[in-house]
């Protein structure tokens, strides 16, 4: 999914957090003890840029011009050294390998047929130094296509609005958001559909085995706690 334009423009907008980084994933990464990260779709740059400050070498790749351009800005405002290289993050070959790879923010699902997730983490396995781990955060579709949600966001931002919004169909989900301005009168709206594929934990856990990981495991969050049905998120993590 490239995320461009006003999607990319807005997307900061709606992430509040209190760090550049989520809730205990930066003590799960030291708990690694790596020197260089990878992060595969990088987008907007929020998590490279908090993994520089504390002092990793980082490297961050995307598909979408206008979410490198504002991951750059990012970098230059915090003063951190990050590499940012525009690709696709199943096919490219940055000719380096790396401690840990990091593919965050639900992109798993985006890769839609078996072949196209197994060749995301062959990348990811190439470009691991041995031992090396990947850590892959998507939400929890075993959770989602038991309740079968179709409204589960809505955010605003002063003037904006999103919603974001899932229309299931027979072996995929059309991830919906629409964007609302309403500085503007009347209001503009914009809409953005992407198709997903709703990795079980199962088919996860099968695909990263089969191209080479092992210890792979699936976790509830990035505390390690436990996955079950209940859990937010679904957390692989593969050692090469």
């Amino acid at each position: 999914m490239r995320i461009e334009g006003a999607f990319a423009n807005s997307y900061d907008r709606f992430v509040k957090r209190e760090s550049l980084l989520p809730p205990d994933l930066g003590d799960l990464i030291k708990s690694l003890n790596p020197r260089s990260i990878l992060e595969f779709g990088c987008g907007t740059g929020t998590v490279a840029v908090g993994l520089a400050l504390e002092g990793f070498d980082v490297t961050g790749v995307d598909f979408s011009a206008d979410m490198l351009k504002i991951a750059r800005k990012k970098a230059k405002l915090y003063n951190a050294q990050v590499r940012f290289i525009k690709g696709d993050i199943s096919k490219i070959n940055l000719y380096s390998k790396f401690d840990c790879i990091l593919c965050l923010g639900n992109i798993l699902p985006q890769f839609r047929s078996s072949p196209s997730l197994a060749s995301l983490f062959k990348n990811a396995l190439r470009h691991l130094h041995p031992n090396g781990v990947f850590i892959a955060q998507q939400l929890n579709y075993n959770r989602i296509l038991e309740l079968k949600p179709i409204a589960f966001a809505i955010d605003i931002d002063k003037e904006l609005i999103r919603i974001k919004q899932y229309r299931y169909r027979k072996s995929h989900i059309d991830f919906v958001v629409t964007l609302i301005d309403s500085s503007q009168t009347p209001p503009s709206k914009k809409v953005h559909l992407s198709r997903l594929k709703p990795w079980k934990k199962d088919k996860l856990l099968k695909y990263a085995s089969s191209v080479g990981f092992v210890e792979v495991e699936i976790l509830g969050n990035y505390k390690r706690d436990k996955f079950d049905l209940d859990s937010k998120d679904a957390i692989l993590i593969a050692r090469k």
